[in-house]
């Protein structure tokens, strides 16, 4: 049987980014994000809850995630996690990052929006629609407000 080791998340920069060179040469970046979820506790106060991620990014996506962002930058990226080990005053430690292999940039831009793809080292550039078009003007949906405890059961 197949596995399956893939990441999807949406969330904002805690810190700029900082490109460090490796030894090889190659491009590398590490950077957390946040991602939030919301709730309603038990008075029916809508609560928030977020997770802290550590991304990794290489080559021409560290390159592009240097030019084009900054703390708070809101993305949406895809990639692996990969747990790292090491010793450290003879206690065995871990972590746990996320190895990025596909980005895109989602704050809102007078021109547009753009995709990268870290796939093979190559870069796919692709448009999303011009700021302040028909499709980007649209009220929100009562939908994209979902809270969990909204289900009936």
């Amino acid at each position: 049987m197949a596995t399956l080791n893939k990441v999807m998340l949406i969330g904002r920069l805690g810190q700029d980014p900082e490109k460090k060179i490796t030894s090889s040469g190659k491009s590398v970046i590490s950077v957390s994000l946040a991602s939030s979820s919301y709730y309603k506790d038990e008075m029916g106060n809508k609560q928030e809850s977020t997770e802290w991620h550590r991304l990794v990014f290489w080559g021409n996506l560290a390159d592009n995630l240097l030019q084009y962002t900054k703390k708070g930058s809101l993305l949406y990226v895809e990639g692996r996690l990969q747990t790292q080990e090491w010793t450290k005053d003879d206690v065995r430690r871990y972590t746990t990052q996320i190895v990025v292999s596909n980005m895109q940039f989602l704050d809102k831009k007078e021109s547009s929006a753009e995709q990268y793809s870290g796939a093979q080292g190559s870069e796919a550039v692709t448009q999303a629609p011009v700021a302040g078009t028909p499709q980007q003007q649209t009220e929100p949906k009562p939908e994209d407000d979902f809270i969990e405890d909204d289900i009936p059961f």
